[in-house]
């Protein structure tokens, strides 16, 4: 299998999951008025500098265990890992509520990971850059006006299966049948990690932040 076609059925996947959010309604969920808006505020950027500096942070173990767990057993070793590094995309967007948040954490966060020694050095970026792609994409599907735990899910989940597009490519993941066929065997597993430990997490993290009230003087109702 080529990479183009991997590329082709990772984004065919994404799309699904962002019909998802759209259509299927589970439980109750916050809306907004959405839309695309870009305006970032003083107040925006600044959460986002610090959230990806301590996504950088927290991440950079777990990618060195990632990167070990990949390299020693393939798309499958790394599977249920690869979920957990996306959790602040989300809480970054839950709380700062604007379109492209989340690939600005990405840049931000791998950004750091590669500063502070991730294995795959400058390479790490390419992960930032797809894995915000795929959590954007399910979020422009509800124009960027559904804070329901469902759609949060459905973003992390996004967001981690579309990284391995990343992954494929710069680990060479479609030269041997074994492997791709490890890759696709893969893929439930990456959806649920990512679904579970950026989605949901991602989403409880930003509704306990927003209980304490600090966002009362940054948020424009």
């Amino acid at each position: 299998m080529t990479l183009p076609l991997m590329l082709v059925i990772n984004i065919l996947i994404v799309a699904v999951l962002g019909l998802l959010a759209k259509y299927v309604k589970i439980g109750s969920a916050e809306k907004t008025a959405g839309g695309f808006n870009f305006n970032y505020s003083t107040s925006d950027l600044i959460i986002l500098a610090v959230i990806g500096a301590i996504a950088g942070v927290v991440n950079t173990g777990t990618g060195i265990a990632w990167n070990a767990a990949n390299a020693a057993g393939g798309p499958l070793a790394g599977a249920a890992l690869q979920g957990v590094f996306m959790w602040a995309y989300l809480l970054a967007f839950f709380l700062v509520r604007k379109p492209g948040s989340m690939l600005i954490i990405g840049l931000i966060e791998t950004t750091m990971e590669a500063l502070l020694g991730n294995p795959s050095g400058i390479s790490t970026i390419g992960w930032g850059i797809t894995q915000g792609l795929g959590a954007e994409a399910v979020m422009a599907f509800v124009v960027y006006g559904n804070f329901g735990w469902w759609a949060f899910a459905l973003a992390g989940a996004a967001a981690s299966q579309f990284g391995t597009t990343w992954t494929a490519w710069l680990f060479g993941w479609d030269s041997t049948p074994e492997i791709v066929s490890a890759y696709w065997t893969a893929v439930p597993i990456n959806l649920i990690s990512g679904f579970i430990f950026s989605g949901i997490l991602g989403w409880w993290l930003g509704k306990t932040v927003e209980k304490t009230g600090l966002l009362r003087t940054t948020r424009k109702k």
